[in-house]
């Protein structure tokens, strides 16, 4: 559990170098329901076919955290979430509904492959994320992971693929939509067998929640204040200071200068995830609960809708 928690980041950083990991009330938001054990289900997986009906049985049950707020919706074999004009279709997608179909956008989305189309050899992390000389089958999934196929055109920087046999879990460190498509951006890349876990390594299932999380963080911070047919972000400045975001994360900035963004407040100003009701809301705060001026500062909408 310990490595993908590392590799998404279960809690908040602070600190220029963005090395200081502390939980919030966010964390595990959602888990605290109660769900039924699966029962046990003998199958043969052979085709795609086979594996989404595996996916579907075996691991989609991880979004059940987010049916109670924040409610994020399941979707398949479905296009980008507003106005659209491709015929593409993701096999999965985890979106955020908001208040009306204009504000839906992913949170994550997916793909099933047929088994063993996988190989974790060729997914071993460069210094870009991918590896240096996959071969040819891995090649064209990850540009159609990457490209006008799935990542670029859903919007989405959080993306699985699954084959029954391991998850691998791709996550594009862009600073918008477009710089997915660099081939420069680089990608965290992590890979899950459905067997032989070793010590640090989490289940598939938890490891999906964790990346519908993320994807949940980075939507909760740049898409939160609803407008019409709109998602805009709050605006906020703390000390004078303006408060911007990590495009691919929702991890916020502070405009140190112009044009000079760091990842903690030179203040020491700390966000925290704050309950209001059956709302939740993110904030900012000091190590003793104090806010800024005096007064509650909103960084976010309600991320619980």
């Amino acid at each position: 559990m310990g490595s993908i928690d590392n590799f998404l980041g279960p809690g908040l950083s602070y600190g220029n170098n963005h090395d200081q990991q502390l939980p919030s009330e966010a964390v595990d938001i959602g888990l605290q329901y109660p769900a039924h054990s699966l029962n046990l289900l003998h199958q043969e997986i052979l085709s795609e076919g086979d594996v989404t009906r595996d996916f579907d049985q075996n691991f989609e049950p991880f979004r059940l955290a987010f049916s109670h707020g924040p409610f994020l919706w399941p979707r398949s074999l479905c296009g980008p979430t507003g106005p659209t004009n491709t015929s593409v279709t993701v096999d999965y997608q985890l979106t955020w509904p908001g208040l009306n179909p204009l504000l839906e956008r992913a949170a994550m989305i997916g793909e099933q492959k047929q088994p063993y189309v996988i190989i974790p050899s060729e997914w071993a992390p460069s210094q870009r994320g991918w590896v240096d000389n996959p071969g040819d089958m891995t090649k064209r999934l990850q540009r159609e992971m990457r490209g006008g196929r799935y990542a670029h055109r859903y919007k989405c920087p959080q993306v699985f693929v699954f084959d029954s046999l391991h998850l691998v879990i791709l996550q594009f460190r862009a600073a918008s939509k477009d710089q997915i498509q660099d081939e420069n951006c680089h990608v965290d890349i992590c890979i899950i067998p459905r067997g032989q876990l070793s010590q640090e390594q989490c289940t598939i299932q938890y490891a999906l929640y964790r990346l519908a999380w993320r994807g949940w963080m980075r939507l909760s911070a740049t898409l939160a204040t609803q407008q019409g047919s709109k998602r805009k972000t709050v605006t906020v400045a703390v000390d004078g200071i303006p408060r911007t975001y990590e495009w691919w994360s929702g991890k916020p900035l502070w405009e140190v200068a112009p044009g000079r963004y760091q990842y903690g407040h030179p203040d020491g100003w700390k966000r925290q995830f704050f309950r209001l009701g059956t709302g939740g809301y993110w904030i900012w705060a000091d190590d003793n609960g104090n806010y800024p001026d005096g007064g509650l500062v909103y960084d976010t909408g309600n991320c619980l809708q």
